[in-house]
C-alpha cells in the first residue's frame, strides 16, 4: 500500500473547544469549535451532527487531502466507494467519517 503522504495537505488532531458558539446551528449540522494540539490553530468546522456525534472535549483528528486516491491522482468526481476486496484502498479507508467539499476561509 502506498503512503497517504503524498494527498496530504494539512494534518493534526483537534480538541473541540466549543458547540455551536453563538448559537449558531443548522437543522442537522453543528459548528464545532476546536484547537489543534500541534499548531495550536484555531477551527470552525461545520459538520453533519446526525451522522456522526462529536460533544465537547472531544479529540479527533482532521486531515485535508487533495484526493483519496492513495497514488496522488487527481478524482474526476467525488463518489466513496467502501473499500472491498474488488476495490483499491483509498485515503478515507483510515477514517470515521469523511467530508468533500472547500475550504470556505483561512486566515
Amino acid at each position: 500500500m502506498e503512503s497517504s503522504a503524498k494527498v496530504t495537505l494539512f494534518e493534526d488532531i483537534f480538541e473541540i473547544t466549543g458547540l455551536n458558539p453563538d448559537g449558531y446551528k443548522f437543522d442537522r449540522v453543528n459548528r464545532i469549535a476546536a484547537t489543534g494540539t500541534t499548531f495550536e490553530c484555531e477551527l470552525l468546522l461545520d459538520m453533519n451532527a446526525e451522522i456522526y456525534k462529536l460533544t465537547e472535549s472531544d479529540k479527533f483528528t482532521l486531515v485535508l487531502a487533495s484526493t483519496l486516491h492513495l497514488d496522488g491522482s487527481p478524482a474526476d468526481h467525488f463518489s466513496y466507494v467502501p473499500h472491498n476486496s474488488q476495490s483499491e484502498p483509498t485515503l478515507a479507508d483510515n477514517y470515521e467519517y469523511v467530508m468533500h467539499g472547500r475550504v470556505f476561509d483561512i486566515s
